[in-house]
């Protein structure tokens, strides 16, 4: 995906969230651990939560933020999820790994093109939504802890 706009940073972003809880619903097939499924459904919802959560704020973003071009281009989120390897069988460490890595690319995702932006404005939006991933990131931990 080549990216033009503020916009389509905030669709790609929402398309990683949707393709993490196709990722996620496609690991319920390489389980029967109850433990491992309720996390599953758990992080199911959880990315869900995150996807409607950039629709409220790309709601809050200036028209001329969302309107800010950008010159260079990222990897498709296509490319994340088919280098990332699935086993016959997970279990719930296998889960936490996938959504450390995730969460970890996601991140540097943001990082990068917030170097990229020549707004402040649009910089800033980055690094916010850079720390609010950052803090999901201590969300899922404490999830993962109470297992």
């Amino acid at each position: 995906m080549s990216f033009n706009q503020t916009r389509d940073i905030l669709d790609h972003a929402r398309e990683f969230h949707r393709r993490l809880i196709r990722f996620y619903a496609d690991l319920r097939h390489h389980t029967e651990d109850e433990i491992t499924l309720n996390l599953i459904a758990d992080l199911v919802a959880h990315e869900r939560q995150l996807e409607a959560r950039l629709y409220e704020f790309e709601e809050s973003v200036s028209g001329n933020a969302l309107d800010t071009f950008f010159k260079y281009l990222t990897a498709t989120t296509d490319q994340t999820f088919s280098s990332y390897p699935v086993p016959e069988e997970i279990d719930t460490d296998y889960v936490i790994q996938a959504t450390r890595y995730f969460d970890e690319n996601l991140c540097r995702f943001y990082e990068s093109m917030a170097k990229k932006a020549m707004s402040v404005e649009v910089r800033e939006l980055l690094e916010n939504l850079q720390q609010m991933e950052q803090r999901e990131q201590l969300v899922l931990s404490k999830l993962m802890l109470s297992l």
